[in-house]
């Protein structure tokens, strides 16, 4: 048997790794998932991508990134932004300081666990389908 080396070992090779569980729950839904680091990088046929981050010793943090048209006005885009918090139910959303790319974000506190993880994916779910029907979602997103 060769031992490989911690770089080279991939988070579905140890059931210790904090983020194998989420891996394979992902998968399960019909997720493709590839590692970075510390992250989780899903994508779905007919769902939106995730990302995945370990926060150590606190839980994950689920991101969903898209990229904005910049050649909408900054406040146009900020009000946008403050119209999607307020319909949010479980994410909140920002955008980074150059204006370029939309951040929906939630957090899931603690171990995994199947039933929460489960339910923070339909949260998740819930304020992605306000999101895609929002009059200016398709107008100021690429």
């Amino acid at each position: 048997m060769r031992l490989r080396p911690m770089s080279e070992v991939n988070i579905g090779d140890s059931l210790a790794h904090p983020l194998v569980r989420y891996r394979n729950h992902l998968e399960f839904n019909g997720y493709h998932v590839e590692e970075e680091d510390e992250l989780l990088l899903c994508r779905h046929p007919r769902k939106h991508g995730l990302i995945v981050k370990h926060i150590h010793n606190r839980g994950v943090l689920i991101r969903i990134l898209y990229s904005c048209d910049l050649n909408v006005s900054r406040v146009s885009l900020l009000e946008y932004v403050n119209e999607l918090n307020l319909l949010f139910m479980f994410m909140k959303v920002y955008i980074d300081n150059l204006g370029n790319n939309l951040y929906m974000e939630t957090f899931c506190e603690g171990e995994y666990d199947r039933t929460n993880f489960s339910i923070i994916l339909d949260n998740i779910e819930y304020d992605m389908e306000m999101f895609f029907n929002h009059h200016h979602t398709r107008e100021y997103l690429l």
